[in-house]
């Protein structure tokens, strides 16, 4: 795991960094951490430059991040929702006046409670029901948000969740007629595997890394989707409404004509 602490204002992330020995014991061994504190003296909304280096940090495999104080939730939730875990530490002391040791224990348990995470509900593979694109997967009442569900802060919320990756599979997971199952959703349209690999973004063109609840993509990784009747649909791809047979689509909802 890699935990990143970002956000603190510059005054308190230098006495702090002193109060740590560099940040010695952050985080349990085995893991790695990197603090990373904006230039400001106070507990604003995040900049565009500081989202980006945000983003970039979760770019580089740190895909634990921790805001130790409550910012402009939304503007990360746009940019980062559901490719990281993004935690706002709960802490008893006003910022200035934050010791080590009240950090640190935040960090510790931070760390443990997505160690269990991670076991629980990060995908081992790109045929996990988690990397399917909320924005276009349409869903049953059963099986409704289950993406935001997966992505529980309380380890009390982790057996419910457990439970609607169950009813996931049994609602949506289906024989495709070619000797294997894929994912069809509420609007009878299925998603295969496709393992061509071509629908590459920008960001796999520069060579910059991807992940969904903390696993890493494959560049180019898209759905094939159509009609499971073979019949045409309309989607939107680029803004206008489409009339396709069968399309592909990232586990971002990004759509492109196949």
């Amino acid at each position: 795991m890699k935990l990143h602490l970002f956000g603190l204002p510059i005054s308190p992330h230098r006495r702090l960094k002193e109060e740590s020995s560099s940040w010695a014991d952050a985080v349990p061994a085995g893991h790695e951490f990197r603090a990373t504190p904006i230039n400001s003296n106070e507990k604003g909304p995040f900049k565009q430059a500081e989202l980006e280096e945000l983003a970039k940090g979760v770019g580089e495999g740190f895909t634990h991040v921790v805001i130790p104080a409550s910012r402009n939730w939304d503007s990360i939730r746009k940019r980062l929702q559901f490719d990281c875990r993004i935690h706002v530490a709960r802490l008893r002391q006003p910022l200035r006046d934050l010791t080590w040791d009240i950090l640190k224990g935040a960090l510790h348990t931070i760390a443990a409670m997505d160690e269990v995470w991670l076991d629980k509900f990060r995908p081992r593979d790109l045929r996990h029901p988690l990397l399917l694109p909320p924005p276009v997967f349409a869903t049953y009442r059963e099986t409704a948000e289950y993406w935001r569900h997966c992505d529980a802060y309380s380890a009390e919320q982790f057996p419910a969740a457990e439970r609607l990756l169950a009813d996931v599979d049994q609602h949506h997971r289906r024989q495709d007629g070619q000797g294997s199952r894929s994912w069809v959703d509420a609007r009878n349209r299925r998603y295969r595997f496709d393992p061509a690999r071509h629908s590459r973004s920008r960001a796999d063109r520069d060579n910059h890394k991807s992940f969904r609840f903390c696993y890493e993509i494959p560049a180019g990784f898209h759905y094939d989707m159509s009609e499971d009747g073979g019949r045409t649909f309309k989607i939107d791809i680029d803004g206008r409404s489409q009339t396709v047979t069968h399309c592909n689509v990232t586990p971002w909802g990004f759509v492109r004509q196949g």
